[in-house]
């Protein structure tokens, strides 16, 4: 049976583990909507970016958030779908691996989309703000520019509910 004090551990790391979730998940919502202000809000002052395979590494939040800005400015839209997976909390540390699938379209050709597989691998620290996030390690596997058309693959029949 369940004591109180093991239920109200239980319940905090149920809020810890939403919390940090919600923080990821900002995080693509944030980039995509280009909101830079609220961006900086979730990530810790010394946070640290590992970017594009370990080329790239980035420290301080608005050195982060002056990074995806200017690596962003080239295209028309982007749409980050991150799914975060195993919250593991230990105290006031966190770290999560995510799964990222991320569209993107350039300014100068609509006619193609930019789709992107790749890992996080976050580490969050919590403070006077809540859990912001403190280490990013971006790791791509898989990029591809593709044509977009309205035309199914090969005449595949398509149900007329998602023909465009």
């Amino acid at each position: 049976m369940d004591t109180t004090e093991h239920l109200v551990e239980r319940l905090a790391r149920a809020v810890d583990d939403l919390e940090i979730r919600r923080v990821i998940t900002d995080y693509a919502a944030l980039v995509d909507a280009r909101e830079w202000e609220g961006l900086a809000g979730i990530l810790a002052d010394e946070v640290v970016a590992d970017y594009h395979n370990g080329r790239t590494v980035v420290t301080g939040a608005q050195a982060m958030v002056d990074y995806i800005r200017d690596n962003t400015a080239h295209l028309a839209w982007q749409h980050h779908m991150i799914a975060p997976y195993g919250v593991d909390v230990a105290g006031d540390r966190a770290t999560v691996q995510a799964y990222l699938v991320s569209h993107q379209m350039l300014k100068d050709d609509p006619s193609h989309v930019l789709m992107m597989a790749a890992t996080y691998d976050l580490e969050f620290d919590r403070g006077e703000r809540g859990w912001v996030l403190s280490r990013m390690i971006h790791t791509i596997k898989v990029a591809n520019h593709l044509p977009i058309t309205t035309a199914p693959p090969n005449g595949a029949a398509v149900p007329p509910a998602v023909s465009h």
